[in-house]
């Protein structure tokens, strides 16, 4: 039996070394060669003069076409000669809508990084429902993305489905709690001049003023109660994540200015430490409201190191995490944990080795593969023309 085609159309140019949309570059690069086992795949992007027209990607090719104007006509006739069956269409509502219009036998699917992406600032003469209702399937990266969208648009009957991304354990071979992890981060923090520092790693951004208050008074209540404690700012490459500088100057002006700069710093995306050591770094980590398909990556990746996290919106860290065991040992506030997860070296070592299994068993990048390759598949999807016609 001939497996399914399936084109994935990339949010932009596949070879940006940077930019808003290299969360999902990464989940792509990751994810699609091992679905590649199971689906007949092309990548589709932007060119941007750093990757030749065409090439392969783990197995998968990809094409990169002419931007601007000529994109969707240069899209449309690579599609219609190839003919998949079904187009997963990554953070473009507006192409989405058109191929699906122009492809109408093909099932066309949205992955959406935010229900924010509909908000007229970014769409401002695109009607939402009109979008939402033309393509046969939503894709978003976590329960609150799902909530959020389904509360923007209550009477929405396309189906949305939650695609968690996935993390490579391979990647963080070296752990914090053996030999060999506690001499490299030795050996980090003395390049960086944190020796002997416990580092609390901040990722996401900064939160808007009316919602900073409880995150500074935390922040604050933590380094009074343990003087070795030290804030470093993971800037990301997403959007919504700010940037170094921000990122910095943010909480010096509202409360934590007393703290800089010698507990307050920041690790730019353009940091010449992988992510691996990044998570190697930190005794646990606290999420910063940011960009929900680059703090989902932000979280598994982490658990994957055998780092301990926490979220700072007081929302739930992660269906699977291991929450409720840190629950049981802290106290109610953001700062009681934070401070069990400092001086509790045994106990960060069972959150750790407890978020490193979890993923180990069910989300690993296999595992993410094989959950997306459930949601294409033919079998598996129904048309809009089905749906509608089941509906009357």
């Amino acid at each position: 039996m001939d497996r399914e085609k399936v084109a994935v159309i990339a949010p932009d140019a596949l070879a940006a070394a940077s930019g808003k949309h290299r969360p999902v570059k990464r989940v792509l690069e990751r994810m699609l060669p091992h679905a590649a086992e199971q689906l007949h795949i092309r990548l589709f992007g932007v060119a941007d003069g750093h990757l030749p027209s065409q090439g392969w990607m783990g197995g998968v090719p990809f094409y990169c076409l002419p931007g601007g104007r000529l994109y969707l006509e240069s899209l449309l006739r690579h599609l219609r000669k190839w003919r998949p069956d079904t187009v997963d269409v990554h953070g473009r509502p507006l192409l989405a809508c058109q191929l699906k219009a122009r492809l109408p036998l093909s099932r066309v699917l949205l992955t959406l990084p935010s229900a924010r992406i509909f908000s007229p600032p970014c769409h401002p003469k695109a009607c939402p429902t009109q979008i939402l209702e033309s393509v046969d399937g939503l894709i978003v990266g976590s329960e609150r993305t799902k909530a959020e969208l389904l509360a923007q648009f209550p009477s929405l009957v396309t189906p949305v489905w939650v695609h968690l991304p996935g993390a490579s354990l391979e990647e963080q071979a070296v752990l914090r709690w053996t030999p060999d992890g506690e001499q490299q981060r030795q050996q980090r923090l003395m390049e960086l001049g944190w020796t002997n520092r416990k580092i609390v790693l901040l990722a996401g951004s900064w939160p808007p003023l009316r919602d900073e208050g409880h995150i500074v008074s935390a922040l604050t209540e933590v380094l009074d109660r343990v003087p070795e404690a030290m804030l470093v700012f993971l800037a990301a490459d997403s959007p919504g994540s700010g940037s170094s500088r921000e990122l910095l100057e943010r909480p010096k002006q509202h409360g934590l200015a007393a703290y800089a700069p010698e507990r307050i710093a920041c690790l730019p995306a353009g940091s010449p430490y992988s992510i691996s050591d990044r998570y190697l770094l930190a005794d646990c980590l606290v999420l910063l409201p940011g960009d929900e398909p680059a703090s989902m990556l932000t979280r598994i990746e982490a658990m994957a190191a055998g780092l301990p996290m926490l979220d700072a919106s007081d929302a739930p860290v992660l269906e699977f995490a291991v929450d409720g065991l840190l629950a049981e040992g802290a106290g109610d506030s953001l700062a009681d944990r934070i401070v069990l997860l400092l001086e509790e070296e045994e106990f960060r070592q069972v959150i750790g080795r407890a978020s490193r299994e979890i993923v180990r068993r069910h989300y690993r990048w296999e595992h993410a593969a094989d959950r997306w390759v459930s949601l294409v598949r033919a079998r598996g999807i129904q048309t809009n023309a089905g749906r509608r016609s089941a509906k009357n």
